[in-house]
């Protein structure tokens, strides 16, 4: 494996690292990673029970994409970035939830290039499964994105962003309550 660079909320940058060759010092330049980001949009998944109502005493739950963390390194000659992530996602049971004490949580993770067109979209599933003494639940996945560079390109070329599969009700709803 390469070097790692710690992944930040605000994105990305290149660090510097201090390498012995031939008994001096040279300075060498670590590639830098993808920027990494959460969608706004994306960032919650409210799910209300059947029917019209869309107030607080209809939701079953709200989850949101809560942060993320992880490293980049690159191999193949610095032909390809491997992006580690560890994403976290928080889930509540609302008052109009009952039955089952889980939610499946659906959620992407899309690799953009520098015009921000998506490359690959991948889908993945958790599982918020709520204690019998707990409505809320924290929870993360541990997954490896790996970008195969152009010659010249490095991984801040391309942006990793991460959200929630929404239903269109439930974007609108998201774009309509945003926090302020």
């Amino acid at each position: 494996m390469g070097s790692a660079v710690r992944l930040g909320a605000t994105g990305l940058s290149a660090a510097l690292l201090l390498a012995a060759c031939s008994g001096q010092s040279e300075t060498a330049t670590i590639p830098p990673c993808p920027r990494v980001g959460i969608l706004a949009d994306a960032a919650r998944l409210t799910v209300f029970r059947d029917g019209p109502g869309r107030d607080v005493t209809d939701v079953q739950s709200i989850s949101n994409v809560s942060g993320f963390s992880g490293s980049c390194y690159y191999e193949n000659k610095q032909r390809t970035v491997v992006v580690d992530l560890r994403i976290e996602l928080t889930s509540e049971r609302g008052p109009a939830a009952g039955g089952p004490r889980f939610a499946d949580l659906p959620y992407f993770v899309s690799i953009l290039d520098k015009n921000r067109n998506i490359l690959v979209q991948q889908d993945f599933t958790l599982r918020a499964d709520y204690p019998a003494n707990s409505a809320r639940v924290g929870l993360f996945d541990e997954l490896e994105q790996r970008i195969n560079l152009k010659d010249g390109e490095f991984g801040n070329a391309y942006e990793v962003l991460i959200g929630f599969r929404l239903t269109p009700d439930q974007l609108e709803w998201n774009r309509q309550n945003r926090r302020r």
